[in-house]
């Protein structure tokens, strides 16, 4: 197993291309956003503001500036004269800045980039000099599509299927090691990265929010360790004396604003209004997961201990990936199905409708799974589909059985790729 070049084509870039006007990309750190700028969209001049207020600048006369007047001034020279200029990490620009750029709108292209919850909450609230003033493009992990199709380039479809929801998450593929096993490749990722995975929940936060960073960390850590019931979580967290009280209410706010971060996605129940919501990136999911029932951050687990539960969250992270993957094919959106007698691995849905169901058993399965699928999803009128690993001889009535050559073929039918997607 070798990935060769640690590039990954995606079709962000494209679609950001055909964005007019001033634009801000965000999202979570390490998804990619400052290598997609700098390598694939065109601009006369990139400005990074580091943590110190000091700004950094390519292909600009100056290297470096420090001061914040001065640095205004020479911005909307720029978009006067027409120029593209991007701003890096532009969040950390003090709001002073911010209005005296935002007085030349729109004339020229400015391009922001920007990480962390002060996105959301300051730069685009309802007293942001930038309100109205940009259009919003949220960069999150690498879609299916394109990461299949680019690691089938390197390995076997097999192996790439089992690693394509880890290396989705951009930082993680220059540390993916040459393991025939999957579920040792995903266990080497979590066991060096034990350091990582909290850092990057911390880094969304600012040091004015960081009073409320333990209830995020705990309603992530909740998340992964598979709690998908917000009204559970609240439940759980006030028995952590976290929150006042086993009030949902309470927590709705904190997951919202981590749903708009790209740090959890919610999944909408078949038939019904409610949802649930789980963590949006695999490698977090399974970190999470193992640390609460192995204590994992803190204590060294054998891969022979962790192995049971890493084969069950990558099945998981699979079944998640492909649905996807269905959904971008149908421009539709993944529902789920669940009671407490009959479960449903996923529906896909066009303007509520379904088009799909689908269910996915990794590895070995016999005629009776199927059958019982099929009788499970009969009260849906929808293409069904049965997804495996290897399909075995012979075929069903009524359902479409597809394997992981089956699932490159549709990953490479999808559009072309043509961005890279990792962030250095």
């Amino acid at each position: 197993m070798n990935m060769g070049s640690e590039i990954i084509y995606r079709d962000e870039a494209d679609e950001i291309k055909k964005m007019k006007g001033w634009i801000l990309i965000y999202g979570r750190r390490k998804v990619g956003k400052t290598f997609l700028i700098r390598n694939f969209l065109d601009y006369d001049v990139f400005f990074r503001v580091n943590r110190d207020g000091s700004i950094l600048a390519e292909k600009f006369v100056m290297n470096r500036i420090s001061n914040m007047d001065e640095f205004s001034k020479i911005v909307v020279d720029l978009l006067n004269r027409g120029s593209t200029v991007v701003i890096d990490e532009f969040q950390r620009l003090p709001e002073s800045v911010l209005e005296n750029i935002s007085i030349v709108h729109p004339r020229g292209n400015l391009l922001l980039s920007g990480s962390g919850m002060r996105v959301i909450k300051n730069m685009l609230g309802k007293r942001s000099p930038l309100l109205g003033l940009t259009m919003q493009y949220r960069l999150g992990l690498i879609k299916p599509a394109n990461i299949i199709r680019e690691l089938a380039k390197n390995m076997d479809i097999v192996q790439a299927v089992e690693l394509s929801p880890y290396l989705a998450d951009a930082w993680t593929i220059p540390f993916l090691k040459g393991e025939a096993d999957t579920r040792k490749a995903i266990y080497e990722l979590m066991k060096y990265s034990k350091l990582t995975v909290p850092a990057l929940t911390g880094e969304i936060f600012t040091e004015e929010e960081r009073e409320f960073t333990r209830m995020y960390e705990a309603i992530m850590r909740t998340m992964g360790a598979g709690e998908w019931n917000y009204k559970n979580i609240a439940s759980l967290l006030a028995g952590r004396k976290i929150i006042d009280r086993a009030d949902s209410s309470l927590i709705i706010p904190y997951i919202k604003n981590m749903e708009k971060m790209g740090l959890i996605e919610s999944l909408p129940v078949y038939s019904s209004k409610k949802k649930m919501y789980k963590l949006a990136s695999p490698i977090m999911e399974a970190f999470y997961y193992l640390d609460d029932r192995y204590d994992f951050e803190e204590v060294e687990v054998s891969f022979e201990e962790a192995m049971p539960a890493i084969e069950k969250l990558r099945n998981l992270a699979i079944q998640n990936l492909i649905a996807e993957l269905f959904a971008s094919i149908h421009m539709g959106k993944k529902e789920y199905y669940m009671t407490s007698i009959s479960e449903i691995d996923f529906i896909i849905t066009v303007r509520s409708k379904p088009v799909l169901v689908g269910e996915v058993k990794w590895g070995r399965y016999s005629n009776n799974d199927i059958k019982n699928f099929l009788e499970r999803s009969s009260f849906i009128k929808a293409e069904k589909v049965f997804v495996t690993k290897k399909k075995k001889e012979g075929s069903f009535d009524n359902v479409r059985i597809i394997d992981a050559n089956d699932i490159l073929s549709m990953a490479m039918n999808s559009g072309e790729t043509k961005m890279p997607a990792y962030d250095q």
